[in-house]
């Protein structure tokens, strides 16, 4: 008979997404467990571009998170591109322009996936005393009304079996998601047929061209990517229809082949790590079924073109996190988690878009390169490119619910992300969010502070932070004039509400219809 437990929340993977849903229900109180099928943390660098949403995230949490990051990581300022075309070369300088991106993390940080999740461990795991459980292995579940039985493993005591009966049970077990694949949830997508790909970390001696930037390779039959990566090697990722696998050539060969196309005096040291694999492009058709939630890879995959993969997982996390912790704490209703597919499909629709409008650029093989690049030039591309990747674009704007009465105000929409601010007396907006629930932002101005405000800071006390906001000319430029206006900002740092000063009663009904305090 197998051993019998329960707990709210049962997290299948222990990867970027596993950590991060970690940290944010344990900061929140909630119990959980979150298991994982490997012995141990992986040590391969995996992903290795952290766009600045996910940096603000991280900031949002605790600064002593986006401390560690940027005290290991390199900052980088975009990508050089490349190209190679009957035997010339030529390039873009800077070819995508991250310094351009409106947020204080502006620039793509290069990582180790593995350290970052390091750190997000290590900081759940000293402040909340929380861990992964490895050597555990999801087999099965079941559903019924009230919450999911999941049968699992444990490889360490000789595969014994338990029993874990929860509310909820989140699937972040990446692309071959045992949990989708057995609830039958289908994904669509397509195959990019004739593309083979290979990551190699390796030093190298004498690079001839700018550190601070990722390099994008182009030439008709391949696509080289060289990115420089904390502890002085690099990430060389290569593209082509095959040729690179050639069983009689060395990885270090077949990626010196494509180097010294494009750059000359380089010579390579010790290698790190080689792997292989396959991309796709999947979408699963829904992100829910019962109280079992799709996050990141089981939910979406795309090229890795752009750096997006691992940013996108974690902001889902970032999404879920806050909304199971107010409905597993009885502060909110349950619909409130209806909103985690509707408002993070779209957003793996737009990662997917820029990974894919990328990826035809760069690793449509056999095409002309001129033909193939025309897009980025097209006026607003590389623009519209840079601000999904960097993640600063993705908004809820479309699938917040707004009252038909409420007055539109200037600056940022309900939806959109909240942008930080210096205040001239010092600090950030960011220090006024740092907290686990909503904070309600108002505006100064001449006049009385709306009686509803005291009436919600009363009411809504236990999820809900009031912050009157000093004059500032940095404040007025980013979020309006001082006329008293009220701003809701989510846990998640997404505006959930704006409103004027005498529509107050407004807000207090939209968190009304979202809280049961």
């Amino acid at each position: 008979m197998p051993n019998i437990s329960e707990v709210p929340v049962l997290i299948v993977g222990g990867g970027a997404v596993g950590c991060v849903l970690s940290m944010e229900l344990a900061r929140r109180g909630v119990e959980y467990r979150c298991i994982e099928r490997m012995p141990g943390p992986g040590r391969e660098s995996r992903a290795i571009a952290m766009h600045a949403r996910t940096i603000e995230l991280l900031d949002l949490v605790d600064k002593e998170l986006s401390r560690r990051v940027l005290e290991r990581d390199l900052w980088c300022k975009g990508y050089v591109m490349h190209f190679l075309r009957d035997g010339e070369r030529t390039e873009v300088r800077p070819g995508l322009d991250y310094t351009t991106v409106d947020s204080r993390y502006n620039c793509i940080l290069a990582h180790n996936q593995s350290e970052t999740e390091t750190f997000v461990r290590d900081y759940t795991r000293s402040r909340f005393g929380k861990t992964i459980e490895y050597n555990t292995t999801f087999q099965d579940l079941t559903l019924d009304a009230d919450g999911v039985t999941a049968r699992i493993t444990h490889a360490d005591r000789g595969d014994e079996e338990e029993l874990v009966r929860c509310r909820y049970l989140i699937a972040a077990d990446g692309i071959n998601s045992r949990v989708r694949r057995g609830l039958g949830m289908s994904v669509k997508g397509k195959d990019y047929a004739g593309s083979f790909f290979q990551n190699l970390d390796i030093h190298l001696n004498g690079f001839p061209d700018w550190t601070e930037y990722f390099h994008y390779c182009v030439g008709t039959d391949h696509f080289l990517m060289v990115a420089p990566l904390p502890g002085g090697y690099f990430r060389l990722l290569l593209s082509d229809r095959g040729e690179a696998a050639d069983p009689t050539i060395t990885p270090q060969q077949a990626f010196m082949r494509l180097l010294e196309c494009h750059f000359d005096g380089i010579t390579m040291g010790n290698m790190v790590w080689h792997s292989r694999w396959e991309t796709w492009v999947r979408l699963a058709d829904t992100f829910r079924h019962g109280n079992v939630f799709l996050a990141g890879d089981a939910a979406h995959v795309h090229s890795t073109t752009g750096g997006q993969g691992m940013n996108c997982c974690m902001q889902d996390a970032f999404n879920l996190g806050w909304k199971l912790a107010l409905v597993l704490k009885g502060y909110a209703r349950r619909e409130l988690l209806d909103t985690y597919e509707s408002e993070r499909r779209p957003v793996a629709e737009q990662v997917i878009w820029a990974a894919s409008s990328l990826h035809d650029i760069f690793m449509t093989h056999g095409k002309d390169v001129a033909q193939r690049t025309r897009t980025m030039f097209d006026p607003g591309y590389t623009e519209k490119v840079v601000n999904t990747c960097s993640g600063v674009a993705y908004t809820y704007r479309n699938y917040v619910e707004k009252p038909a009465a409420l007055t539109e105000v200037n600056g940022p929409a309900v939806g959109d992300r909240a942008p930080d601010i210096d205040f001239e007396q010092g600090g950030t907006l960011f220090d006024l969010l740092r907290h686990e629930y909503f904070t309600l932002l108002a505006m100064p101005d001449d006049g009385n502070r709306s009686p509803v405000i005291a009436r919600m800071q009363r009411r809504f006390s236990p999820v809900l932070a009031v912050e009157t906001l000093p004059i500032s000319q940095a404040l007025s430029k980013r979020y309006g004039p001082s006329d008293g206006r009220l701003i809701l900002v989510r846990p998640d740092g997404y505006l959930g509400f704006k409103c004027s000063a005498d529509e107050a009663h407004l807000l207090e009904a939209k968190l009304e219809r979202v809280l049961t305090i």
